[in-house]
């Protein structure tokens, strides 16, 4: 097993959000020549796949929280918050209790 961090953690999309920057500002310089700058171009385009694939990560980690709540849960929940409101039989014109209006 390896001390680095895995692929999708925050800690390597940063190195690579970071080495993606460095690689850039180089090859804006103009320093670089045709075959340098093609093997840089290389790299930086695995970069940006690392990068894209985490966030891809991190975007179906939150989705799938997102769906350990169900909806039935939500509706039982606004439900309950609502059993407890107070009906007046007098405003809504009716007696009875079941009915919201």
């Amino acid at each position: 097993m390896t001390d680095s961090p895995s692929a999708d953690s925050p800690a390597e999309f940063e190195a690579s959000l970071e080495a993606l920057e460095a690689l850039v500002a180089r090859m804006e310089s103009g320093e670089l020549g045709l075959e340098q700058s093609l093997g840089e171009f290389q790299r930086g385009m695995e970069l940006v796949n690392r990068c894209q694939q985490a966030l891809d990560d991190a975007q179906r980690r939150m989705e799938a929280l997102t769906a350990e709540t169900s909806p039935g849960a939500s509706a039982e929940s606004d439900h309950d918050a609502t059993a407890n409101v107070p009906r007046s039989p007098a405003a809504s014109g009716t007696t009875d209790p079941d009915v919201p209006f």
